[in-house]
């Protein structure tokens, strides 16, 4: 037991580090791109790179998924690691707009390998009821890492320049790609040992070997992926329109300051990060509590919590567009922005812990990538089509919008809450 706490550790450690580093490099570029401006960079080549590198991003986070199921995750996080690196540090020494967007087209299609990877081996290395805490806690490293790295950039590019602090970001990357493929273990087996989650794995009633014949055309026929589809394309509309159009609501709407604006932010993000983390806990302290009662059903355990977390995005929505006029006090504005947070980050932990571990092994980094497919639909949407929305009627149209849909969301959940959740378990004849 303690031998394999010490792999646990060293391997958790390793991946918290570096996806946190994977979020340092896919925002050094923004934090620099003032300093490019004032060199001659226009708003549509600056447009233009930033979009070049969020187009390779939701194809490789998709790719990233099934390719997680064919090679050595190890592998995948740190290639994708170094590969993040070098392409910052060439655009450290670059010079053309057409170098620019390249570069950054292939940072983002690196990035891509980075979380599922990281969730292939916390799925091997942990049991099912500490897989959902883990799974949050590493995934907050990205609101660790969105957190400091403001600053860290900034001190270097006051002090030395935009092109020192990506070489920087880059050099790091790249020792931490290195150094990963050394301290990664992509499963227990791989150094003879046996983890509790490969012990349920074998506990499965057989189907785990049985369903090592279900194919990528099953997962898709599974109405429980595509409800949970479903369910991560609204909730992550919903935050990236937080995020995105919570300020300009504030500042054109309700008339207040960009300050204001900027701290609902800010709240929204903070909130995010206990929201997260506290999702992962309750839903393995919900698993953990059915199986000493013995209780067995069709539905995941877990999907009680997110509705729960869904209804709570509702209410915020609301109190956000009824209850905060242009008297609203800021703490009171903030307040709902964290309590927000909270409820739309729990959902999106819960959601890919769902997809992940409700597959066939073998399929759970193809099962990810369907339903972050989605995801990406959703942020998408919150984008050119909801500003159409803005600018024909106005931001808090967009926000009714996104109550209304959160709440049908939610009865959809509860009504379909015993749907069978074995995701591509099929029987061969």
């Amino acid at each position: 037991m303690e031998k394999i706490q010490s792999y646990q550790l060293i391997i958790f450690t390793t991946m918290f580090i570096g996806y946190a580093c994977y979020a340092y490099n896919r925002k050094s570029v923004s934090f620099a791109m003032p300093k490019l401006m004032e060199e001659g960079l226009s708003k549509n080549e600056a447009g233009l790179i930033a979009s070049s590198q969020n187009l390779a991003y939701a194809i490789s986070k998709f790719l990233g998924g099934i390719l997680s199921d064919r090679i050595s995750s190890k592998l995948l996080f740190s290639s994708g690691l170094v590969l993040s690196g070098l392409a910052t540090l060439g655009f450290s020494g670059s010079g053309s707009l057409l170098a620019f967007a390249a570069l950054w087209f292939i940072n983002g299609f690196a990035q891509g390998a980075g979380w599922p990877s990281c969730a292939k081996v916390l799925r091997k290395w942990y049991s099912p009821d500490q897989f959902g805490t883990w799974w949050s806690i590493l995934s907050a490293s990205a609101n660790i890492s969105g957190g400091i790295s403001p600053f860290v950039s900034a001190f270097l590019i006051v002090n030395y320049g935009w092109r020192f602090s990506l070489i920087i970001a880059g050099t790091i990357s790249i020792v931490l790609g290195s150094i990963s493929i050394f301290t990664i273990v992509n499963s227990p087996s791989d150094v003879g040992l046996q983890s509790g989650a490969e012990v349920d794995g074998k506990k499965n009633d057989g189907t785990d070997q049985q369903n090592q014949t279900a194919t990528f055309v099953d997962l898709l026929r599974s109405p429980f992926l595509w409800l949970v589809s479903f369910s991560y394309m609204v909730v992550f509309c919903a935050k990236t329109s937080a995020v995105d159009w919570g300020q300009l609501f504030l500042i054109e709407d309700r008339g207040h300051s960009q300050y204001v604006g900027s701290a609902f932010t800010s709240s929204v993000e903070s909130g995010g990060f206990f929201g997260g983390v506290i999702a992962g806990y309750l839903t393995d302290w919900v698993l953990k509590r059915s199986v000493k009662q013995g209780k067995k059903g069709r539905g995941n355990i877990r999907m009680p919590v997110a509705i729960a977390f869904m209804i709570g995005v509702m209410i915020c929505l609301h109190l956000l567009q009824f209850f905060v006029s242009d008297t609203s006090s800021k703490f009171w504005i903030t307040s709902i922005g964290f309590v927000l947070g909270a409820c739309l980050y729990g959902p999106i932990a819960i959601f890919g812990v769902v997809a992940t571990e409700s597959a066939p092994s073998h399929l759970s980094g193809s099962c990810h990538a369907i339903v972050a497919l989605a995801a990406n639909v959703g942020a998408i949407t919150s984008g050119l089509p909801f500003s159409y929305i803005a600018k024909h009627y106005n931001w808090a149209a967009i926000f009714l919008l996104l109550e209304i849909i959160s709440g049908v969301t939610a009865a959809i959940m509860f009504v379909t809450r015993n749907l069978n959740s074995a995701i591509g378990h099929v029987k061969r004849d």
